[in-house]
C-alpha cells in the first residue's frame, strides 16, 4: 500500500482516524496509533479516549450488575412487608407494588445475568 498524499511512497501505516495509507513524512505517531501530520492527532485522541472510557465503563458494570435487581427486591420487600405488618392482605395496592417490584428485580436479573456472562 502507498501513502495516500504521496502515491509513490510506500505507507508505513493507516491513520487511525480516516484508515488512509501514510508514509513517515505525512504520519504522526501518538503511540496508540498513526494519524495525519496536522490533520487528524485531535480525532485519534479523542478515538483513543472514547475506547478507554468503554473498556472502563464495560468493566464497571460488570461488577455493579447486582446493583438494580437487588434495589428492586429490597424496594419489593419494602412494599410488601409494610403492607403486611400494617394488616392489609394480600389484595391491597402496597402487596400489589411489592410484588411488581419483585418481579422486576428477577427480569433485571436474569438479564444481566445473561448480558455480562
Amino acid at each position: 500500500m502507498n501513502c495516500y498524499n504521496h502515491p509513490e511512497i510506500t505507507a508505513v501505516g493507516n491513520c487511525k482516524a480516516c484508515s488512509k495509507g501514510v508514509c513517515s513524512d505525512c504520519a504522526t505517531d501518538l503511540g496508540h496509533g498513526l494519524a495525519c501530520k496536522g490533520k487528524h492527532e485531535q480525532r485519534v485522541e479523542d478515538l483513543e479516549m472514547i475506547i478507554s472510557k468503554n473498556v472502563k465503563a464495560f468493566a464497571d458494570a460488570s461488577k455493579n450488575q447486582f446493583l438494580l435487581p437487588a434495589f428492586f427486591f429490597f424496594m419489593g420487600l419494602v412494599f410488601v412487608g409494610f403492607a403486611l405488618y400494617q394488616g392489609e392482605g394480600f389484595a391491597s395496592f402496597p402487596v400489589v407494588m411489592g410484588f411488581g417490584f419483585l418481579l422486576f428485580g428477577l427480569i433485571f436479573l436474569i438479564r444481566n445475568r445473561k448480558i455480562f456472562s
